[in-house]
């Protein structure tokens, strides 16, 4: 069952519905509040999609708290794309969260990942597949700084959030983050790209790179004469088998080669864009958004600026925002020495340069990509877990 706020929304969950030959009358013309109304008094569907544009998303949902019951999976849509706002949704136990416009392909991605969290087993059981979330991380430009983002995003995550991350380069030829990490490329990515139905436990065992009990690498280091197979086909199912076995897969995609950038882009559930304060650099961002923006509809988009790429410029934050339109989520600062001495070591910042803004400005990029529920003092509400609140008031 659906319920939209607008004509768009709507005209894609009816598409949506039929592709999978749902009734469209299920579709519903509203949001929390119909949704609310028209649950009351009826058992919770086992999939639910609620547009939440009429007023704040937080408040929105804590509408539903009444007439959700025990395993429904929640898809919400949105007008506000806010990376901090999607995390405190999904950590509440929303299956996802996705930004207008929306499309039937978009929705269909959204409905397959919920229904994967209601058929995997519980966390903990024999067996269990974990799917992970997908990070592409990919620059406006050359030089700007994605793969050093990537690297160290992922290795803070691993080392520091004690997450299961993949990291992936997806450049079998230029490619940096195995060496970032003081690792050998070999041919890990090349044979996972030319037979991608074969990647399980054992595959990755024996082909991705370890550096780290929480940390892997897929990596490459090809000859210019070899040709890798970088197909879309071939790019998508890797992805999805990789995910199987990870809690994170950051994915340093290459600008420069379309297919590859356009099949991590439809494998997501975040973008990172890496940029300059530069007029190139704005420019490419704006179309890197717009590409996003009609392969992934609805998938968060996090921009961050590297000021550490061209030195002192006039162009700033605002003005950014102004030109792209697009907010400035992060900045990253300039610290040239200590970055350029830990890349030089092949250590992540973590290791060669702790104390260096960089690395902070890197930390609180995995803060806000994964932001914790607030605790509340002894006897106050605890924040960001509002599904479980929907519970517990069934409950009682």
């Amino acid at each position: 069952m659906a319920f939209a706020t607008d004509g768009a929304t709507r005209s894609a969950l009816a598409e949506f519905a039929r592709d999978l030959y749902l009734p469209e009358e299920d579709v519903i013309d509203g949001g929390a509040d119909a949704a609310v109304a028209k649950l009351s008094n009826m058992p919770t569907p086992e999939y639910l999609f609620v547009d939440l544009s009429d007023g704040s998303p937080l408040e929105q949902l804590d509408k539903l708290a009444g007439v959700c019951d025990p395993g429904t999976q929640v898809i919400c849509i949105g007008a506000v794309n806010d990376i901090s706002l999607f995390r405190a949704i999904t950590t509440a136990g929303v299956a996802d969260y996705l930004v207008k416009p929306v499309t039937p392909e978009a929705l269909k991605q959204a409905y397959e990942r919920a229904h994967h969290l209601a058929e995997a087993p519980a966390a903990g059981a024999t067996g269990a597949k974990m799917i992970a979330d997908v990070i592409v991380v990919v620059g406006t430009r050359g030089g700007v700084g994605a793969s050093m983002t990537a690297t160290n995003i992922a290795w803070i995550l691993g080392h520091e959030q004690k997450k299961k991350v993949a990291l992936v380069d997806l450049d079998p030829y230029y490619g940096s983050a195995a060496m970032t990490l003081n690792l050998e490329p070999g041919r890990g990515l090349s044979e996972a790209l030319e037979a991608p139905d074969r990647i399980d436990k054992v595959f990755i065992e024996r082909t991705m790179l370890k550096q780290h009990d929480n940390l892997l690498v897929l990596a490459a280091e090809e000859s210019m004469q070899n040709e890798v197979p970088l197909s879309a086909g071939n790019i998508e199912t890797m992805i999805e088998k990789i995910r199987e076995g990870f809690r994170v897969v950051v994915i340093d995609s290459p600008r420069g080669n379309m297919p590859a950038l356009k099949a991590a882009i439809r494998m997501a559930t975040h973008i990172v864009l890496v940029s300059d304060y530069s007029v190139l650099g704005m420019r490419d961002a704006l179309r890197l958004s717009g590409l996003a923006n009609s392969l992934s509809a609805g998938t968060p988009q996090f921009v961050v600026t590297n000021q550490g790429v061209r030195g002192k410029t006039d162009i700033n934050a605002k003005d950014f925002q102004d030109t792209t339109g697009l907010a400035v989520n992060a900045e990253i600062p300039s610290d040239m020495k200590s970055v350029g001495a830990a890349l030089d070591a092949g250590v992540p910042l973590g290791v060669g340069a702790p104390k260096s803004p960089v690395f902070r400005a890197l930390r609180g990029i995995c803060t806000k990509l994964y932001a914790e529920p607030v605790k509340k003092e002894k006897g106050e509400k605890e924040q960001g877990s509002f599904l479980g609140g929907f519970l517990k008031k069934k409950a009682g």
